[in-house]
């Protein structure tokens, strides 16, 4: 039996992040083009609930005073998705509830909060088994606006994934609800500003996710909206500890060509600013000292009024956008509130051009990968040698998509009936260990093609692996001739898993034990030769150790003792069954625990005499 894997272009991770950031896209976007953004509330969760496979969400939007602006503490039910009879009626939403109380105590603090529904616990009638929710605080900066819950029975609803679609879209509708409150702050004296930022938003959606597009649009924008002489975002660097200019406008010389960087650790505006992911402000450089400005490639600039404000997603700097002046300036309170709601709105747009463009990649790696899976399994062989009283019977299942096993029956010349068994295991996982398993079995066919000694065609292959590897990586091998008509298996080992015999006669399994060591390390290896007889009935078990440690969910290997029960259990089976019953008590034995080592099974069976 040959391995092989499944044949999709493209794993079903891959699909999964393609899906969640085309609805995450389709929410933003309801979001961002609302006029009214607390009517949108309501068609942005019913999207994330069914994403999230879940059937029930709601949204508590924070209560403005008379005045506006500031809230009073209380809380609004905003929006709502499928609720359950016991919530139908409108008197079960009035008072506080814990998520609420928790929000005012500052206790919703991580990325996501799982919390058992008072409201849900208190309530008569049919809840449909809900009975907990997961909860977002709507934040734009350090301001809480809201509070967005998604219900389920238990905590086993809520996947790491749809936690993490969560998230984002709480990040989104915080901003959206900033946005508008700001709007409605400013729409008598500032609507100008208004239509501006309106503008902003639906340019940094349509930027098709080219993450330059987006932050040259920003800087030019925010430069022009706030009348500033130049506007810079800087974004960390390929080396820790510093950050590098990557899109500017209105600096004499510009910094993005001048591959201009600067470092976090010291005393700098945009290093403070990243590390306390907190707004500065400088009326006048000028008057601040060094400790704000340093370098004098910037102080040639000419800039006195400064600010840098950072860019955040989930709780991480990823970013500072910072604006200067050539006189002196200070921005007011609402100059600041405007400049950090469009960082916030970059940050959310440089993020998802960032997981585009990842998933892009991750696609094109998938695919080379699958096209790579197809090369390796070219190099095994199509078929398994046809030779009579004799079954021969392989299987080969990767870890990842490509890996370093091999098996092979490389011809030999000479006494006809005479072939040749190999099983190897290079020492590393995926692309590398591919690369270094197709070397070695072009070595060891290389050293066996003359008829040489297992012993001596391993020798020769260790030599030919250390002059074309230049690598660390070494390779286990297995190599056996035998005598088709005779019986005679002659063998050696070079540092791999001992295989099995089992003798028909007394019910036996022997391990084919001979001293050696692995290829690709050392010169002038030594490897001991020994010769068994296979009599009729006899099966011998070739491995690799992806079988023997293959493990459980909780880390239990599957040991050298169960591979020979399952042996054992199938004394007069073909070879085809012997392969079959042992790959179905490792897969038994681990269960739905990922496995990261390749698993290799040779089996070979001199057919019984018949009468």
């Amino acid at each position: 039996m040959m391995g092989g894997g499944d044949k999709k272009d493209v794993p079903d991770e891959a699909r999964d992040l393609s899906e969640d950031l085309t609805t995450l896209n389709q929410i933003v976007e309801t979001l961002n083009r609302a006029v009214d953004v607390r009517g949108a509330l309501g068609s942005a969760l019913a999207r994330l609930v069914a994403l999230m496979g879940l059937e029930t969400g709601w949204i508590f939007v924070k209560a403005p005073t008379a005045q506006g602006g500031e809230e009073d503490g209380g809380y609004v039910l905003a929006a709502h998705h499928n609720l359950p009879p016991a919530l139908a009626d409108a008197g079960v939403w009035s008072g506080g509830c814990q998520c609420q109380r928790l929000c005012d105590q500052g206790r919703l603090t991580e990325a996501y909060n799982e919390v058992r529904c008072s409201r849900l616990g208190g309530a008569s009638g049919d809840r449909r088994g809900l009975a907990v929710h997961a909860s977002v605080p709507l934040r734009s900066g350090d301001r809480v606006l809201g509070i967005l819950n998604v219900a389920g029975p238990d905590w086993a609803s809520f996947s790491p994934r749809a936690l993490a679609l969560l998230t984002n879209v709480g990040n989104q509708m915080g901003i959206a609800l900033e946005r508008a409150q700001l709007f409605d702050l400013l729409k008598e004296q500032r609507i100008h500003e208004q239509a501006a930022l309106l503008g902003l938003s639906n340019q940094l959606l349509s930027c098709c996710l080219d993450l330059d597009d987006v932050m040259g649009h920003l800087v030019e924008e925010v430069r022009r909206l706030l009348q500033a002489d130049a506007c810079a975002l800087l974004l960390p660097g390929e080396e820790p500890g510093c950050l590098v200019f990557r899109a500017a406008s209105g600096w004499h010389l510009d910094p993005v060509a001048s591959q201009r960087r600067i470092s976090t650790d010291e005393p700098s505006s945009p290093g403070l600013v990243m590390r306390t992911q907190q707004p500065l402000l400088v009326e006048d450089i000028e008057a601040s000292g060094p400790a704000v400005w340093g370098a004098d490639w910037l102080r040639s600039e000419g800039f006195r009024g400064h600010a840098v404000v950072p860019l955040v997603v989930d709780g991480h700097s990823i970013g500072v956008l910072m604006i200067d002046a050539r006189q002196p300036r200070l921005l007011d309170v609402d100059e600041l509130r405007f400049l950090s709601l469009m960082a916030n709105q970059a940050a959310m747009a440089i993020e998802k051009a960032r997981l585009h463009r990842e998933e892009i990649e991750r696609q094109r790696l998938e695919q080379e990968l699958a096209i790579g899976r197809q090369i390796q399994l070219g190099l095994l062989p199509k078929d398994c040698p046809v030779v009579p009283g004799w079954e021969f019977a392989a299987v080969y299942q990767a870890a990842r998509q490509v890996g370093g096993d091999f098996y092979d029956f490389p011809e030999l010349p000479g006494q006809p009936g005479r072939l040749g068994l190999v099983i190897a295991d290079v020492a590393d996982k995926g692309v590398p260990a591919a690369l270094m398993m197709a070397l070695s079995r072009a070595m060891v066919r290389t050293a066996a093609a003359d008829g040489r000694s297992p012993s001596a065609a391993l020798g020769l292959a260790n030599e030919l692996i250390l002059k074309h590897s230049h690598t660390d990586l070494f390779v286990s091998v297995f190599y056996a001739t035998l005598d088709t008509h005779s019986g005679r298996l002659t063998y050696a080992n070079a540092g791999h898993n001992r295989p099995l015999w089992l003798q028909s006669g007394s019910g036996e399994i022997q391990e084919l034990a001979a001293q050696g060591i692995v290829l690709g390390i050392l010169k002038d290896i030594e490897l001991e030769e020994r010769e068994i007889d296979v009599a009729p009935g006899d099966v011998l078990v070739f491995h690799t150790d992806g079988v023997t440690e293959a493990m459980d969910i909780v880390g239990q290997q599957f040991g050298e003792e169960r591979l020979r029960a399952a042996v054992a259990a199938t004394p007069n089976a073909s070879a085809q069954q012997i392969i079959s019953a042992v790959v179905d008590a490792v897969r038994t034995f681990t269960g739905d625990a990922s496995q990261s080592d390749d698993l290799t099974l040779l089996v070979v069976r001199r057919r019984p005499v018949t009468a």
